[in-house]
């Protein structure tokens, strides 16, 4: 798993909402998710890769001024960590 990330954020701030979310399955088991949030982020850098782990793929995500922009791609799978394959 890659995980970049750096946030500067409000403490002073709960502020949280989705204000758009959509969602499409790309193949039988990819998709991608776009979704826009109001947060307490002042400033928000974050690229997250994985791979052999529920849900993996690749997600970015950008904010400013306490508006967030996330765009994932991802396996809709499960990985099985017993028999090292998808579920």
């Amino acid at each position: 798993m890659i995980n970049l990330d750096f946030t500067i954020s409000n403490p002073f701030s709960k502020r949280f909402r989705i204000l758009a979310s959509k969602c499409k399955m790309l193949t039988k088991h990819k998709a991608v998710e776009a979704n826009i949030y109001c947060t307490a982020n002042i400033i928000k850098l974050s690229l997250v890769y994985s791979s052999r782990q529920d849900h993996a793929g690749l997600q970015i995500e950008f904010g400013l001024f306490g508006y967030d922009f996330e765009l994932h791609f991802y396996d809709t799978r499960h990985w099985d960590y017993k028999t090292n394959q998808w579920e």
